[in-house]
C-alpha cells in the first residue's frame, strides 16, 4: 500500500512543471458561460523581441509559467515579456464563432497565428489597474498559436492582486448566469451552516462519549466541508473575498478526505489498522505541498489522495476483518453515494462530463449523504443503547434487590456467650455474590455455625444461598454434623438446580473443644496462643448437590484460653493485585497470625479486611469476602 500511495505522489507533484502540449480545445469546454480560462502553464521568454508572435518561431526552449504571474510560482518579472500557447482545435468546431477575452491589469497584444486580435496599449506612460477585452474569431480545425506581448513596468504601481493576464475561451451565444436570488443565497447558507451544525453536534457527542471516535472524526470532516461550501459560495456571499481561500482549497479536500477515511475506520473496524498512521502521514505531507504548489497543481494532489483512500477502504473490506455495528450500513451506503458524488466532481472539474441538472458542484451531494447516514447510523446506535440502558438498569435494580435480600438473610446480630468473643463481616463484591454464613445456639450452650460459598455470581447463587439459609433453619439444633451435611446433599440434589453446586462447612464451637465437617470449603484455621501457631481443620469433600453421595466426616481439636478460630471464604485468597498475582493460603496463614494479637475479634476481622484491601490495591475487588472469627476469652 505505501509503495500505491508513493506511485500517486510521483504522478501528481510533477505536473505544474510539465511541457505545455497543445491544448485540445473541443465542444465541451464551451459549456460555462463565464468562459473556460487557459489557465495552465505557457511558454515564456522575458524582454521583448521581434517576430515572437509568428506560429512558425521556434519556443521549444521558453520555460513553462502560468500566466497570472503569481510571485511564489514565476521567475522574477523584468517589466515585459512573451508568452506563447499553442492550441488544437477539434474538427467539430469548424467556422464556431468563439469569444476570446482577456483580463489584465498593464499592457497586452494578443495575436492568434501571428495576427493581432486584441490590444489594451493605452498612451504611455498610464498603466490601466484592470483591463478586459474581447474580440470574436472563427475556429478552423488544427493547429494554432495564441501569442501574448505583455508588459507592465517594474515602475508603475502593483495591483492588488496579481500581475499578468488571463484569456477565456467562451460561447458568445451563452448568457452569463444571473444575480442570485434571496433564494439561492440562503439555500447557499443553509449549505454552510448544516455542517457547522452538525459539528456542534457530532463534538458534543463525543465529549459526552469518549469512546465514540466516529463523532470526533465526522466533526471534524464536517467543518471541512462547510469550509469548502464557503469557499465555493464566497462569490455569492462574499464578493470581496481575497486570494487566501483560492490556495487552501485544495488542503482542506484533503482535510475531508483524510477524516472521511477515519469515520469509517471507526464505524467499520473493532481497533484502528495500522495503515490509518501511513495515512495521516501523507494526508500531513500533501496538505502541506498544496500551500507550496499551484492552486491548479493542489487539485491533484487532493484527486490522488481521494483515489488512494478509496483502494485503502477496498483493501480494509476485503483483508481486514470488520465489524457489523447495528446501524452502519446506512454509514455504508453514505459513504458509497460520497465516492460516486466526487468521483462526478472529479470528472466535471476536467469536463470530461457536463454538469449534472446544470449543478457544478456535485460534492455537496456527498455532504448531504453523509449527513443523512451518519443521521440515520446515530439514531439506531443511540435506540439501541438507550434500550441497553434502560435493560441494565432493570437488571442493576434486579441485582440491587436480590444483594439487598442476600444480605438480610445474615444474622443481624450474633449471639453472645460465655467465654466466647465472635466477630463477623461480609465485604460484597460488585455481583450477588455466594457467601453465606449464620449462627444458631445448641441446647448444650455451644454454637452451631453455617458458613458456605455458593458456585459463581449472580442471581443464580443468591437463590443456592437462600436454599442453604432456608436448610440450615430447618435442622434440629442437635444432631451430627456429617448427618446434617448429608440431609442438605439430598435435599439440594432433589432440587435439581442446573450446575448449581453449594460449599458448605457446618462447626460446633464451645469453649473447650471444635467440631467440624465439611463440603469442599477452605479448612478453618485455628490460632494457637500457646505456642503462636496456626493450624488447620476440617478441609475436604465435595460440594452439595453433587451426583455423587460423598462422605462428610467430622473432626475435632480442642480449644483452649486464647485459641482464635477463622472462617474465610475462597475470595480472601483469591485476591489479586495488580501484577496479577493472587493471595495465596499461605498468605492467608501469615496474615492470620499477625491479625490474631489484636486483643479481640472485631479488631482480628478489621486487620484481615485491611489485608486483602492492601495487597489488591486499585485492583477491583472480583470475589465476595466473608470472615468470622470466633476467641476463646477467659
Amino acid at each position: 500500500m505505501p509503495r500505491v500511495l508513493l506511485a500517486f505522489l510521483m504522478f501528481a507533484l510533477p505536473l505544474l512543471a510539465q511541457e505545455p502540449r497543445p491544448v485540445p480545445v473541443a465542444p465541451r469546454i464551451f459549456t460555462d458561460p463565464e468562459g473556460t480560462a487557459l489557465s495552465l502553464a505557457w511558454r515564456y521568454e522575458a524582454g521583448d523581441g521581434e517576430g515572437r508572435e509568428q506560429p512558425a518561431f521556434d519556443d521549444s526552449r521558453w520555460r513553462c509559467v502560468k500566466p497570472a504571474l503569481d510571485p511564489k510560482e514565476s521567475p522574477r518579472w523584468e517589466g515585459a515579456g512573451w508568452f506563447r500557447r499553442h492550441l488544437m482545435i477539434d474538427p467539430a468546431l469548424r467556422d464556431r464563432l468563439v469569444a476570446l477575452r482577456l483580463q489584465c491589469p498593464g499592457i497586452a497584444q494578443v495575436f492568434l497565428d501571428g495576427q493581432l486580435v486584441i490590444s489594451t496599449k493605452p498612451a504611455l506612460p498610464e498603466v490601466p489597474a484592470n483591463r478586459s477585452e474581447s474580440c470574436l474569431i472563427r475556429l478552423v480545425p488544427g493547429h494554432h498559436v495564441l501569442a501574448v506581448h505583455y508588459v507592465y513596468p517594474l515602475t508603475a504601481p502593483r495591483p492588488k492582486g496579481p500581475i499578468g493576464f488571463e484569456i477565456l475561451l467562451a460561447d458568445p451565444q451563452l448568457k452569463p448566469e444571473p444575480p442570485p436570488t434571496n433564494l439561492q443565497i440562503g439555500i447557499r447558507s443553509a449549505l454552510v451552516a448544516i455542517p457547522l451544525f452538525l459539528v456542534f453536534l457530532h463534538l458534543t457527542l463525543y465529549f459526552f462519549d469518549r469512546h465514540a471516535r466516529e463523532h470526533l472524526f465526522y466533526a471534524i470532516e464536517m467543518l471541512a466541508f462547510a469550509f469548502l461550501v464557503l469557499h465555493d459560495s464566497r462569490g455569492m456571499l462574499f464578493p470581496e473575498s481575497g486570494t487566501i481561500a483560492d490556495r487552501s482549497v485544495g488542503g482542506a479536500a484533503i482535510v475531508v478526505i483524510l477524516f472521511s477515511l477515519l469515520t469509517y475506520y471507526a464505524v467499520r473496524t473493532e481497533r484502528m489498522p495500522r495503515m490509518w498512521r501511513v495515512m495521516v502521514a501523507v494526508a500531513v505531507v500533501l496538505f502541506a505541498a498544496s500551500y507550496i504548489v499551484s492552486s491548479s497543481a493542489a487539485q491533484y494532489l487532493w484527486m490522488a489522495f481521494f483515489v488512494a483512500t478509496n483502494i485503502e477502504i477496498v483493501r480494509v473490506e476485503r483483508t481486514v476483518k470488520t465489524v457489523t455495528r447495528r446501524g452502519n450500513a446506512f454509514v455504508r451506503a453514505a459513504f458509497a453515494v460520497v465516492f460516486l458524488a466526487i468521483t462526478l466532481q472529479i470528472l466535471i472539474n476536467f469536463r470530461l462530463i457536463q454538469p449534472i441538472g446544470g449543478i457544478h458542484d456535485i460534492y455537496i451531494v456527498a455532504i448531504i449523504a453523509l449527513a443523512a447516514g451518519m443521521s440515520l447510523y446515530l439514531a439506531r446506535t443511540m435506540g439501541d443503547r438507550r434500550i441497553a440502558s434502560l435493560e441494565n438498569e432493570r437488571k442493576t435494580s434486579e441485582l440491587t434487590r436480590a444483594r439487598n435480600l442476600q444480605l438480610s438473610m445474615l444474622p443481624r446480630e450474633l449471639p453472645r456467650v460465655p467465654r466466647l468473643d465472635i466477630a463477623a463481616a461480609t465485604i460484597p463484591a460488585a455481583e450477588v455474590g455466594g457467601d453465606y454464613y449464620d449462627v444458631r445456639l445448641r441446647n448444650d450452650g455451644a454454637l452451631l455455625f453455617a458458613f458456605g460459598d455458593a458456585t459463581g455470581h449472580g442471581l443464580a447463587a443468591g437463590i443456592v444461598v437462600t436454599a442453604a439459609k432456608a436448610l440450615f433453619t430447618s435442622l434440629p439444633p442437635e444432631g451430627s454434623l456429617s448427618d446434617y451435611l448429608a440431609i442438605c446433599d439430598r435435599t439440594m440434589r432433589a432440587m435439581q438446580l442446573p450446575d448449581l453446586r453449594m460449599c458448605l462447612s457446618l462447626a460446633s464451637i464451645s469453649p473447650a473443644e471444635i467440631r467440624v465437617a465439611s463440603a469442599a470449603m477452605p479448612p478453618v484455621l485455628i490460632h494457637r496462643a500457646s505456642s503462636g501457631s496456626v493450624e488447620e481443620l476440617g478441609a475436604g469433600g465435595l460440594p452439595l448437590g453433587s451426583r455423587l453421595l460423598p462422605p462428610y466426616p467430622e473432626q475435632r481439636a480442642p480449644l483452649a484460653e486464647g485459641d482464635t478460630v477463622l472462617f474465610a471464604t475462597d475470595g480472601f485468597a483469591e485476591q489479586t493485585a495488580a501484577s496479577g498475582q493472587q493471595f495465596g493460603y499461605a498468605n492467608v496463614a501469615r496474615a492470620f497470625a499477625s491479625a490474631a494479637t489484636e486483643p479481640g475479634a472485631a479488631a482480628i476481622v478489621e486487620r484481615l479486611t485491611a489485608a486483602a484491601a492492601q495487597f489488591r490495591g486499585a485492583c477491583a475487588q472480583e470475589d465476595d469476602l466473608t470472615f468470622v472469627v470466633v476467641r476463646v476469652t477467659s
